[in-house]
């Protein structure tokens, strides 16, 4: 896409913020919708986790498989079939008659959702080339995860009390619309690999069940009705279908995920801060909104006007990431981010059973500051370096990472607040605020563990060219690996 004029890149980029923002208010305004469906359809709590679960298992479990079809396929038509699976399942979740058709909708929505949020990353590190330019545009696609978190509760909020909680899906609908037809009239065909490789079926089934396994082991901790068998079964299955993923992997001409890429250090990095830091994102929301509601008792619309400085300090950090790494460099810049995390977990540990507005208002600033600060300085790091052929892979590489470090982040926070304030006992409330003081020092020390991260990394472009996509295999002569041809770091 080098020949795109300055003014059409600014327009496809605007466009992928409009999709990632489609796909940032689906997870916050679904939430404060749940006790309307619940109450009409008259669900049980385990049952209604469904809708937020369906919703989950498959947009985790898809997302690698999603980036990969971007590699492989015009990446115009695999967005539009993304966002036209996501449209439609919006429309026939407002119409929903049952609880189960529901469940249904949001599963097809996490299926267009797995599809479209990688490929919008790989359209975007293809539209604009690795450097500044590419920074700035990452900077403001970051930033609006920061517009759509605190949009979604308010916005939510508002339809669910206005109108009816159908309008939380019938809203995607005309966005939907506009969106598939700017990327009709704005996206360029195209596709990376200029021989299509066949798709690694075996492996793709392998790594989708692993990863939906593995979610669901996640989210199963963090049910109170959940056994300890609930939990170790699903947690077993992913480990041994990631087993078998590899071995087939490495057997693999084609395969799904070149295991070879791991050995970019700033690659394996980049993904792992990545995972932390959308644990502590979800774990600070999960909490927060336990803490002002049930301690304090805010109404959700009063939630979301607390949360909504921390909306605005995360389109902030977006811009905040893209100057500190042109003076302070990727690393530097990378280890902003979960600083300003960690100062704003110490301010929200201040909470008391009598109050703490302020505390979570200034703290919980600070911290969405950080929180996209480093979302955006790990997209750079995880997309840098590598060819346009693994963009998409490397999208969904890193998409996989945030989803399941949102689903640990949040069992986490579940298991830790409960046992503390078992443990504690005497008032109910003192003994709550107590278990979500304990989780907020957790988020401090998984900030802390953010930041030290950073010293692994490794970034200079001079020793990372980009790294080719394909193991031929010679059938007179022996296999030439991908990892033969792949330059690793200087002390790795």
């Amino acid at each position: 896409m080098e020949s795109l004029s300055a003014s059409r890149r600014n327009q496809i980029l605007a466009l992928l913020a409009v999709a990632q923002l489609m796909g940032v208010l689906d997870f916050s305004i679904v939430n404060v919708a749940l006790p309307s469906i619940q109450r009409m359809f008259h669900l049980a709590p385990a049952d209604l986790q469904w809708v937020v679960s369906a919703y989950a298992l498959v947009f985790g479990g898809f997302l690698l498989l999603g980036g990969r079809a971007a590699d492989l396929f015009d990446r115009k038509r695999v967005f539009m079939l993304g966002l036209g699976l996501f449209s439609l399942a919006s429309l026939a979740g407002g119409l929903a008659p049952s609880p189960l058709f529901i469940v249904g909708a949001r599963a097809v929505q996490g299926l267009g959702g797995a599809i479209v949020s990688p490929t919008a990353l790989a359209l975007l590190t293809t539209t604009f080339p690795e450097g500044p330019g590419r920074n700035r545009a990452l900077g403001v696609f970051g930033s609006v995860s920061g517009i759509g978190f605190g949009a979604g509760v308010i916005l939510g909020g508002v339809l669910t009390s206005f109108l009816s909680w159908r309008w939380v899906f019938f809203v995607n609908v005309p966005l939907g619309l506009l969106v598939l037809l700017s990327a009709f009239l704005l996206l360029p065909s195209s596709r990376a690999s200029a021989a299509r490789a066949p798709l690694d079926l075996a492996g793709a089934i392998l790594l989708t069940g692993a990863i939906v396994s593995l979610v669901l082991a996640l989210s199963q901790m963090a049910s109170p009705e959940a056994g300890m068998v609930q939990v170790l079964l699903p947690g077993t299955l992913a480990v041994v279908l990631g087993v078998i993923f590899i071995v087939v992997e490495r057997r693999s001409q084609h395969p799904l995920v070149p295991l070879s890429m791991f050995r970019r250090r700033s690659l394996s990095v980049a993904n792992l801060m990545a995972l932390l830091t959308i644990a502590i994102a979800s774990l600070l929301a999960f909490i927060l909104t336990l803490y002002l509601q049930s301690v304090l008792g805010f109404s959700p619309m009063v939630t979301g006007l607390a949360f909504l400085p921390a909306g605005v300090g995360g389109i902030a950090g977006g811009q905040i990431a893209t100057r500190a790494i042109r003076r302070m460099g990727l690393r530097g810049a990378s280890a902003l981010g979960p600083g300003l995390i960690a100062l704003g977990s110490v301010l929200l540990t201040r909470i008391t059973p009598a109050g703490g507005v302020a505390w979570v208002v200034v703290g919980y600033l600070i911290a969405g500051v950080g929180i996209v600060c480093t979302v955006v300085t790990t997209t750079i790091a995880a997309t840098a370096h590598l060819g346009p052929e693994l963009q998409g892979l490397a999208a969904g590489l890193l998409n996989t990472a945030q989803q399941v470090g949102a689903a640990l982040g949040i069992s986490l926070a579940s298991v830790v607040a409960t046992s503390i304030a078992l443990a504690a006992g005497g008032v109910p409330v003192v003994a709550a605020t107590t278990g979500y003081q304990a989780t907020l020092y957790l988020a401090l020390g998984l900030s802390v563990i953010t930041a030290a991260l950073t010293l692994l990394a490794d970034e200079p472009a001079s020793r990372s060219p980009s790294i080719r996509a394909h193991r031929p295999v010679s059938n007179n002569g022996p296999e030439q690996h991908l990892s033969d041809k792949l330059p690793l770091e200087a002390n790795s």
